[in-house]
């Protein structure tokens, strides 16, 4: 009687033990197919908070290092290419990224002729043809008519302008110019230009275009145009529209707020030589001296930047910024420790279980990003 209760007892130790054993291996297989919340990820596993990796953008792994010549030196991002053409005060400087040309600085001291209509275009043609083609009415037959004596209508006419200054001067050979195809400006702000007190117009321009390498770009622009003079010729207005301040960073659409902090940290760094500037000084006149306080006009310009940016239209970026993530596939989340914002795959705060990552508010679609914010599974693995 007694061993047949003690084979009782140990039958319901036995049965008991083994129902907490499955019991433990279910919850076990749950856990490993299961977040926090249950919720399955787009490949069927369950994403996991410390599985989140972080894949900086190219924007925030730039870093500057120093480029000194005989003319300037200044502080350029690593691994971009410095071009420089022209002399003296038409000197010329593009920096640019050799693999998206449209992430790029660009400065130039001085643009000239540029006709006032195209009556005055049609003179210097005949009167170039009637001297028998002497080349130094050539200059004039050739030149660009500027109709829109204005910061947007230089650039609508950038591309024609420079492709004529590379006909006409041998200097330019060793710089390739920009292109700002189908310029189209958003914004205009006043500039505090070093030639503003003299100018026509001169204006911060916020702008987009289609690039050398025909992907679209966005940036800020700037330019002084300034009248030489006027001259009479049958009613004909024959002198011209000299370009002062001419200064340009830019990016790919919709990443100039990563690459802006940057850009503008690399033109303020610009610095002519004391000896290039005393050079074009002497070579030049009044207006060319005022030009060239160089040094001080390019600080000028960084400040004019800085104010056109931050009196931007934050609606636009958050409507373009939005417009943009929802055609590539795209949601932005923030770190709440350190605040960096990042774009990841849309569905990301679906999978994601964990609290350190969460969606931005609309405000912070003006704030650059840093990277893209993915759920790293190893098996299987995510794209």
């Amino acid at each position: 009687m007694e061993e047949s209760k003690k084979n009782k007892m140990w039958m319901i130790v036995s049965i008991v033990a083994i129902i907490v054993i499955i019991v433990l291996a279910v919850m076990l297989i749950n856990n490993n197919n299961k977040g926090s919340d249950g919720k399955l990820d787009k490949t069927g596993s369950k994403a996991k908070k410390e599985n989140v990796k972080i894949v900086k953008n190219e924007a925030s792994k730039l870093a500057l290092e120093e480029y000194t010549s005989d003319t300037f030196s200044m502080k350029k991002p690593k691994g971009w290419t410095v071009e420089t053409g022209g002399t003296g005060i038409f000197y010329t400087i593009r920096v640019y990224d050799p693999q998206n040309t449209n992430n790029q600085v660009y400065l130039m001291l001085k643009i000239q002729p540029l006709l006032k209509s195209a009556s005055a275009k049609n003179f210097w043609q005949n009167y170039y043809n009637l001297s028998g083609n002497n080349s130094q009415y050539k200059l004039f037959a050739d030149a660009v008519v500027l109709d829109n004596p204005t910061t947007e209508g230089f650039y609508q006419k950038f591309n024609e302008i420079t492709a004529y200054m590379t006909s006409i001067e041998p200097s330019f050979s060793t710089i390739k110019f920009p292109k700002f195809t189908n310029f189209t400006k958003q914004e205009e702000f006043e500039s505090s230009a070093s030639m503003k007190s003299v100018a026509l117009d001169s204006k911060v321009l916020r702008g987009t275009f289609t690039g050398d390498n025909g992907k679209p770009g966005e940036g800020l622009f700037m330019a002084s145009i300034v009248n030489f003079g006027n001259q009479y010729n049958g009613g004909v207005d024959m002198l011209y529209y000299m370009v002062y301040d001419i200064m340009a960073v830019t990016a790919e659409k919709d990443e100039f707020v990563d690459y802006k902090d940057i850009l503008l940290e690399s033109v303020n760094s610009i610095e002519f030589t004391d000896s290039y500037v005393k050079k074009t000084i002497d070579d030049g006149n009044s207006q060319t001296k005022q030009a060239l306080a160089l040094n001080a006009s390019i600080q000028r310009a960084f400040d004019s930047y800085m104010s056109a940016w931050e009196s931007r239209s934050k609606s636009y970026d958050i409507m373009s910024q939005k417009q943009s993530d929802a055609t590539l596939g795209y949601e932005r989340v923030y770190d709440t420790e350190n605040g960096d914002i990042y774009k990841a795959y849309n569905g990301f705060t679906d999978d994601y279980d964990g609290e350190r990552y969460k969606p931005v508010t609309d405000d912070m679609y003006t704030q650059k990003t840093y990277g893209l914010s993915l759920i790293h599974i190893s098996e299987p693995t995510r794209p």
